[in-house]
């Protein structure tokens, strides 16, 4: 009986412990080893007056580090990727905007009008095209 008792309490801790390991990583990025591991933070905002759209993309834990990678949104408005840059470490940031003034500072151009549903889709690429953070969906913050 003795025996019995402690292969069920082995077999309860094994069961909690793979639960709790599902639960411990819980964040935006898949938990596939083949898939993506970086982490992924996705911030937007729909401006009424004046009509602007903005996404920041934020990436860390990214692998290769100081490696060169894409980002791409998803939105009602459409798909748009920036272009390549270059990671600081293993951290990169994207900005996505509609405003010319950040456009000229180098966000990546995307219409006044391309959060229109309240929510964007975003992930980030290295440069073999692999995902490597993401994807994530976002709830945008709306402004009237």
């Amino acid at each position: 009986m003795h025996m019995l008792q402690q292969t069920g309490l082995g077999l309860v801790t094994a069961v909690l412990a793979v639960a709790l390991s599902g639960c411990a990583g819980d964040t935006d990025t898949p938990s596939d080893p083949g898939a993506a591991q970086g982490a992924i933070r996705v911030q937007c905002e729909r401006q009424a007056s004046p009509d602007r759209s903005k996404i920041s993309v934020d990436g860390n834990n990214l692998v290769p580090q100081n490696g060169a990678f894409r980002a791409r949104v998803s939105a009602a408005g459409g798909s748009v990727t920036s272009p390549a840059r270059q990671a600081a470490g293993d951290e990169v940031e994207f900005d996505f905007d509609s405003n010319p003034n950040d456009i000229r500072a180098g966000a990546t151009r995307i219409g006044a009008n391309f959060i229109r549903n309240g929510s964007v889709r975003a992930a980030i690429f290295n440069a073999a095209g692999n995902m490597v953070a993401g994807p994530t969906t976002a709830a945008c913050e709306i402004r009237r």
